[in-house]
């Protein structure tokens, strides 16, 4: 009889837990699934129109990045305009489109300052389409574990934070917004690599495909090697975009000339100036008088030593000297 009577307490015991899960538990649980809010929200299906994305930036400046054309941008700063790096415009607009209003910070304006959320603190950004306001906010400083982001609407007292580091995505020199590219070819185009000046190394793809070094000896090209150098010239990035006069970098009269001689018999051609410091070099294309800084390693892989360039069996049968003489 006891024993029944001590099951049926525990069976009511159970009865009971379960109520409390399900009574107290089960509210907080749907919360926890539901998903936080979006801090731009439809951003994700408008960011396609965006057409001008305005930047301001309390230690940065201003910078307006407008779209050109379906696949590239723009980026205005100080009256001068130049191509901008379509990844970073890109990332701007894909970050905005994951930001959520994760946890709310404060409501109180007299907070703005300290949240770096303010007109005169914050990085305020703002992104159209020609006739509408898509987004327009303020980036503040990062949160209190690092890893996060205070953000507030335009004209809202709520401050935000998002459990994502943001703000080096907004706030960058102008050079970061700049398209870095130099030469921009199709690697497969070119037939011809000339190297003149203080350097000789002249290549020419046969017709089978096959490149062959025929300056300053002749000998057919380790196939790695020479599309290392033809990828390198086709894909040139600089570092930084540096101004004054030609003489300055030493580009009135240039060092070094690099050509590539393309299918149609265009060409595309990139002079060398004077070191910027041990490690970086100045160049410009001739098409353009903008001047570039390019790393010394990329200098390297343009202009190769003949080594490297030749096969490791002909490299070491160069290097021997020859038996029969010393007979």
């Amino acid at each position: 009889m006891t024993n029944f009577k001590n099951a049926l307490i525990l069976t009511a015991v159970l009865v009971v837990l379960a109520g409390i899960y399900v009574f107290v538990e089960r509210p907080f649980e749907a919360q926890r699934k539901k998903e936080t809010p979006a801090f731009v929200p439809d951003f994700e299906k408008a960011k396609a129109d965006a057409v001008r994305i305005t930047i301001t930036s309390p230690t940065k400046g201003k910078v307006t990045l407008t779209k050109k054309d379906q696949n590239t941008w723009t980026v205005s700063a100080q009256d001068k305009i130049f191509d901008a790096d379509g990844s970073a415009v890109q990332n701007v607009l894909d970050t905005v489109a994951k930001l959520t209003a994760h946890t709310v910070a404060s409501r109180n304006p007299q907070n703005f300052d300290s949240f770096e959320v303010s007109e005169a603190k914050g990085i305020e950004v703002k992104i159209e389409d020609g006739s509408r306001v898509l987004a327009h906010f303020y980036v503040g400083k990062n949160g209190p574990d690092i890893f996060s982001t205070y953000l507030r609407q335009k004209d809202a007292n709520t401050v935000v934070l998002t459990n994502t580091l943001v703000k080096t995505v907004f706030e960058r020199e102008l050079k970061d917004w700049r398209d870095k590219t130099i030469v921009r070819v199709d690697k497969d185009a070119i037939l011809e690599y000339v190297v003149e000046g203080d350097m000789s190394l002249a290549m020419k793809k046969d017709d089978t495909g096959v490149w062959q070094v025929v300056k300053p000896s002749v000998f057919t090209a380790k196939k790695d090697a020479a599309e290392k150098v033809i990828t390198s010239f086709s894909g040139l990035k600089a570092v930084d975009f540096p101004e004054g006069k030609l003489s300055e970098f030493g580009l009135d009269k240039p060092r070094r000339t690099i050509r590539a001689v393309l299918k149609d018999g265009s060409s595309q051609t990139l002079f060398v100036g004077k070191e910027k410091n041990a490690y970086q070099f100045f160049v410009k294309t001739a098409s353009s008088d903008t001047v570039y800084v390019i790393e010394k390693y990329s200098l390297e892989s343009l202009c190769p030593a003949l080594d490297t360039l030749r096969e490791a069996e002909k490299k070491a049968a160069a290097q021997q000297p020859d038996n029969a003489t010393k007979k």
